[in-house]
Parts: C-alpha cells; sequence; structure tokens
C-alpha cells in the first residue's frame, strides 16, 4: 500500500509539473508575434502560377476544363511566421484559420500540430490549403480572382492582399485554451 501512495504522489508531482509547464508556455505565447511571411507554390487547376505570359496552350486547357466543370482546385501555401519574445519557451497545441483573398473569405481549416516556440526566437509555421475557388469565382468576384492570379505575374502592375487571420490553442491539463479572437496577418503580393 505504501509503495501504491508512493507512486500516486510521485505520479501527482509529475502531473503538476507537467501542468505548471503548459500554463508558463500558454503565458510565453501573450508575448508572441505573428506575421504572414509568404505565399508560395500557387498553383490553379494544377497549373502553377508564376508567370501568366508563359502559359502553355496545354495550361490554358487545364484551366478551361476546371472553370467548364465548375471545379477550380486552388493550391498554395502560406507560411506563418511567429516571433517568441519572452525568455520562456510557448506552445501552440492547435490553430484554426481563415484564408481571405482581397477581404472574401473563402477557405478555413485547422492545424493540429504542437508547435514549440522556444525563448527569443523564431518559427515558420506552414499552412498548406487547397480548396475549390469556383464558388469565388462564380458569385460574382472575377475581379477578385483575375487580380490574384495576376499578382504573380511580373509584368502585372496588380496585386491582391491574402490574409490569414489565426486563432491558437493550447491545453492545460485536458482544458483547451484559445484566444477569443482572430489574429489577422495580412501581405500584399
Amino acid at each position: 500500500m505504501k509503495k501504491f501512495i508512493g507512486f500516486l504522489a510521485i505520479s501527482f508531482l509529475f502531473v503538476s509539473c507537467d501542468v505548471w509547464t503548459q500554463i508558463e508556455q500558454t503565458a510565453a505565447l501573450q508575448n508572441c508575434k505573428f506575421s504572414l511571411k509568404n505565399v508560395q507554390e500557387v498553383s490553379i487547376a494544377g497549373v502553377k502560377i508564376k508567370d501568366l505570359k508563359n502559359l502553355t496552350t496545354a495550361d490554358v486547357v487545364k484551366l478551361s476544363t476546371a472553370i467548364l466543370n465548375k471545379n477550380i482546385p486552388l493550391s498554395m501555401n502560406v507560411n506563418v511566421g511567429i516571433q517568441n519574445t519572452s525568455q520562456q519557451t510557448a506552445a501552440i497545441n492547435e490553430l484554426d484559420w481563415i484564408c481571405a483573398i482581397d477581404g472574401n473569405d473563402f477557405v478555413s481549416g485547422i492545424i493540429k500540430n504542437k508547435y514549440s516556440i522556444p525563448a527569443n526566437s523564431n518559427i515558420t509555421m506552414p499552412i498548406a490549403i487547397n480548396t475549390d475557388i469556383y464558388k469565388l469565382f462564380s458569385s460574382g468576384n472575377i475581379e477578385t480572382l483575375k487580380n490574384f492570379v495576376n499578382s504573380f505575374s511580373k509584368n502585372d502592375a496588380t496585386s491582391s492582399r491574402v490574409a490569414i487571420k489565426v486563432k491558437p490553442s493550447v491545453y492545460i491539463g485536458q482544458q483547451k485554451m484559445q484566444l477569443p479572437n482572430y489574429i489577422t496577418l495580412e501581405k500584399s503580393i
């Protein structure tokens, strides 16, 4: 019985230390600064969008087919920078996100990977976005889509505002703690 009570006491001590660490990491998260670093590897309907002047006939066929089929897949990587300015390691257990182009929210998701941000350091959290943008195209936002695609052309002066709204969560024990509001990160591309 004494061994069992000793085991429980040691277990409680480890659990208490773990909860205390989670509380410290949550406090450190409040000092973190978030930024939208860049948008990379953009493709629409399997066509890499780099320079629209260099589209091949096959690229035009792919894009046209996607529009006719009412299925325009968009794939891109959005890199979020997180800078921890505190003296403690910060942690994120989950990250809810919403992506918008020129003020139009079009996709959301949750990253359920745990990230640790060491004291006084920076990390990059990649967000892989894969969605159908036909509804953005078909709901009268053709100019938004056109500006977004043209933003990647070196010869075009148009730009789009890409925004990623993030809401980090941490766990303290089994309780999920989430920021009350989204943090909006924007960048012109």
